[in-house]
């Protein structure tokens, strides 16, 4: 299909998808901040607009290069029914160990973590006592969560 065609940091948001940022930007606004002393968002194409979308008042962006979705290797562009057909073995040995396995050519959450560290890092060091605004996906949000919650494999 279409997607299977180009890099999923190219794959833009959905009318669905632009609607939801700008009402996580409101919601964000009345209810945490109005404005932030650091902004930073993944560089695929979906956070950066999901970033421009919050509608946030003077908001200087960084890109972080850290921050991007894990890599789904082979398995990125697929839909789960071609996943299924073409990959059923790997998919069994992802049932058994969701935390260390590694799609061919892609990384396991495992070593995505090794990144979402690296970034907390330099958080620490660079905006210590600041508002930081983070614009990222799924698989890093959970990353931050494994690390900031101290949980391991079993846990996680």
């Amino acid at each position: 299909g279409p997607f299977g065609e180009r890099h999923s940091s190219k794959y833009r948001l959905t009318d669905m998808g632009r609607s939801q940022a700008k009402q996580a930007g409101e919601f964000i606004k009345k209810n945490i901040y109005d404005s932030f002393d650091y902004y930073v968002t993944s560089e695929y194409a979906r956070a950066m607009e999901t970033a421009g979308l919050l509608g946030i008042d003077n908001a200087e962006w960084s890109v972080e290069f850290s921050i991007r979705e894990r890599d789904n290797g082979v398995l990125g562009g697929l839909s789960k029914k071609e996943r299924k057909e073409e990959y059923a073995e790997e998919l069994q040995r992802r049932d058994r160990d969701l935390f260390y396995w590694q799609p061919p050519g892609g990384e396991s959450i495992a070593s995505m973590c090794f990144r979402v560290e690296k970034f907390l890092h330099q958080l620490e060091q660079q905006c210590a006592g600041l508002r930081v605004l983070v614009v990222c996906h799924g698989n890093i949000m959970e990353g931050f969560r494994i690390l900031l919650e101290h949980l391991n494999q079993p846990q996680w």
